[in-house]
């Protein structure tokens, strides 16, 4: 598996291309980097999507169900300082 210094860093083009051409792919594993929240989605095909999850002043990314497409909308969100936020429905927590 390459490295994280090994990694192409991609333009908005270049990533919305990428999602795009992988959008049917399943997934199979998906797990956070150990020292920072780096996002990391091993696909079926054996294709590794990496997000980084670090910066000292912006949130990295973020996932969730998208503000009223179902009842339980939820977020999880790469923070500054190498940290997780999560918001949820309170039967979940």
């Amino acid at each position: 598996m390459a490295s994280k210094e090994n990694l192409k860093e991609l333009d908005d083009k270049e990533s919305f291309q990428l999602f795009l051409e992988n959008r049917r792919e399943k997934v199979k594993v998906v797990w956070l980097g150990s020292e920072s929240p780096n996002l990391c989605i091993l696909l079926e095909s054996g294709k590794v999507l990496y997000v980084n999850g670090e910066d000292e002043n912006y949130e990295c990314w973020q996932i969730g169900d998208g503000y009223g497409y179902v009842a339980n909308e939820w977020l999880v969100v790469a923070v500054p300082g190498n940290a997780i936020a999560v918001w949820s429905p309170e039967e979940l927590i």
